[in-house]
């Protein structure tokens, strides 16, 4: 049986696979890959207690990179997560929904790297209902 976080991490990976040629990763790779790619920096549990247990939402934080002349692909990958993680109510047998009101999206353009690259930071939080 997957845990919520896992069962998050698998319907993100699986939607968001063909929207970046399959180029999707854990963590960000330390050789050169193809552009455009996400890779997954972190989940995040979060539980708080009450009467009758404890409730739960998971927060997940992608990143999307793309080439300097390519700003819009970000753009859109990034809003095209947004919308389909709104439409989200189930993930592997949980119940969940997005907390829209703690979820963002923020485009950078990164200079660490020559060429300067887009980078596209994802936030997302899901209730586990």
């Amino acid at each position: 049986m997957k845990t919520a976080e896992q069962a998050i991490h698998d319907v993100l990976w699986k939607s968001l696979s063909s929207r970046v040629y399959g180029n999707i990763y854990e963590s960000r790779p330390m050789n050169e890959v193809g552009y455009p790619f996400v890779d997954f920096e972190d989940l995040q549990t979060n539980y708080s207690g009450t009467k009758s247990g404890a409730i739960s939402n998971v927060s997940a934080n992608l990143n999307i990179w793309d080439t300097e002349d390519n700003r819009k692909n970000v753009s859109n990958i990034c809003g095209s997560i947004f919308e389909l993680s709104s439409c989200l109510n189930e993930a592997y047998g949980f119940k969940v929904s997005l907390r829209v009101q703690d979820s963002s999206i923020r485009i950078i353009q990164d200079r660490t790297v020559t060429p300067p690259v887009w980078r596209g930071m994802v936030n997302l939080v899901f209730d586990i209902l």
